[in-house]
């Protein structure tokens, strides 16, 4: 996605990708939706990556039959962005010894990590939210 034309780099200088994995029922598009478009690795792929065409940002990651997306941090204004808690997948990084340890770095998903998309679950009931509409597929 970073190579799409203007496109923002949503990756730290490390190749990582801070996300803030968010509650399906908490977000809205309340404009721009008819710009959404979404981009899977592979035809089938459960997973979508939504990205606004306008200008070519990456939005979030929707894990289809998951209630959460994971929104890339960096769009927030860095005053109002969501504190880092974990990172998590850091075994992938080539330099994942410089990562700071201001917050645990774990190779994989933690059951602490399990444990709050869980709790979001039953917060929602169990029910999953509809699935936010695009306008179709990226072109790539």
């Amino acid at each position: 996605m970073a190579a799409l034309p203007g496109a923002p780099d949503v990756r730290t200088s490390l190749g990582a990708t801070p996300y803030v994995v968010v509650r399906k029922d908490r977000v809205r598009i309340v404009s721009g939706a008819e710009q959404l478009r979404e981009f899977r690795l592979k035809p089938d792929s459960p997973t979508r990556r939504v990205v606004a065409a306008c200008c070519n940002t990456p939005l979030f990651t929707d894990f289809g039959l998951g209630h959460w997306l994971s929104v890339y941090r960096d769009l927030w204004p860095e005053a109002t962005r969501p504190p880092i808690e974990m990172r998590t997948n850091v075994a992938s990084l080539p330099e994942a010894h410089a990562l700071p340890d201001d917050v645990p770095n774990l190779k994989g998903q933690s059951a602490r990590f399990f444990g709050e998309v869980l709790l979001a679950f039953v917060a929602m009931g169990f029910r999953r939210p509809p699935k936010i509409a695009t306008a179709g597929e990226l072109p790539v």
